[in-house]
């Protein structure tokens, strides 16, 4: 799996919030009484705990900065505490990128990325590495579509699919499986026992889940999304990677240069797809399948 934050020595790789633990929230607590911004009654700086004087001495530092006062530390907020960051963090690498992506979309998808904020590369590197790129050969899918999948459990462990969950999921929806699609996938487990699976809500939910920018029993629809309220509805040239895609019953996650990885169906599994023109390598028949347009472009407000 890529690194969150591509191979940088800094940035933002989860949201902290009342109840986070670790180095980066220590890091955090240390910026803040740098700046003054705790209650001079502090009792707890030296622990790596995000407890509510922490959130209380965040909401003081948003508000002298003009941000939201939610008491989380999110990409805006974190840019805010550490500038040099992101000016001191080197270019992004080829090597950042999983090799099941072609040099083509790379070069495209990498400086994308750079513009992005670390939450946002993290999100999209995780979902890269599921894709499959017509430019690099394969047999079968880097990850399946599974109906009702979701592509991290919530014990944020991958969704591993095996022959049992195939045969469950034909017996249950066998339309699902038809035409040679459940063949296709029971080799492609047997080549792949690690092999993962999700539906295309799943996939996206799954890598929400796994940023810890949702909560670990998150779980949406693709039509779900589109209606959500915290879900800003913008026009395809304000995109960002990160961002989400939908037509009507189905989502994806654009990544950046023109690029989507998207959950497509039984035939397809996980792709990577160009926003001007979705294309598809069907593995079951063998060939390249047209499909729709996207119509919704989608801002989520978590990230």
């Amino acid at each position: 799996m890529a690194d969150e934050t591509g191979g940088r020595k800094t940035g933002l790789t989860r949201l902290l919030r009342y109840g986070s633990a670790g180095e980066d929230v220590l890091a955090v607590k240390r910026r803040l009484f740098e700046l003054g911004c705790y209650s001079p009654h502090i009792t707890q700086l030296k622990t790596n705990a995000f407890g509510a004087d922490t959130r209380a001495a965040v909401r003081v530092f948003q508000a002298q900065n003009g941000l939201e006062t939610d008491g989380v530390v999110g990409p805006l907020t974190y840019g805010a505490l550490f500038p040099e960051a992101e000016a001191d963090a080197p270019p992004l690498e080829r090597t950042a990128i999983s090799p099941n992506i072609g040099d083509a979309a790379a070069a495209l998808i990498l400086p994308a990325l750079e513009r992005a904020g670390a939450v946002r590369r993290g999100i999209v590197f995780d979902a890269l590495q599921f894709a499959f790129d017509a430019e690099v050969a394969r047999d079968y899918p880097v990850s399946l579509y599974i109906r009702g999948g979701n592509l991290y459990n919530t014990d944020l462990t991958p969704n591993v699919i095996t022959l049992a969950r195939i045969s469950s999921g034909a017996k249950r929806q066998p339309e699902y499986y038809d035409g040679g699609r459940r063949e296709m996938m029971e080799r492609a487990v047997l080549e792949n026992p690690d092999i993962t699976g999700a539906d295309c809500s799943g996939g996206v939910v799954g890598l929400l889940r796994h940023a810890g920018v949702v909560a670990a029993g998150f779980d949406l629809s693709a039509d779900g999304f589109h209606a959500k309220a915290d879900i800003r509805h913008i026009p395809s040239a304000e995109l960002a990677p990160g961002d989400l895609l939908h037509k009507s019953g189905h989502v994806g996650l654009y990544a950046g240069g023109g690029y989507a990885a998207e959950w497509m169906g039984g035939a397809y599994g996980c792709q990577l797809t160009k926003l001007a023109a979705r294309r598809g390598w069907n593995f079951v028949k063998q060939k390249t399948d047209r499909f729709g347009a996207w119509t919704g472009y989608l801002h989520p407000t978590w990230y």
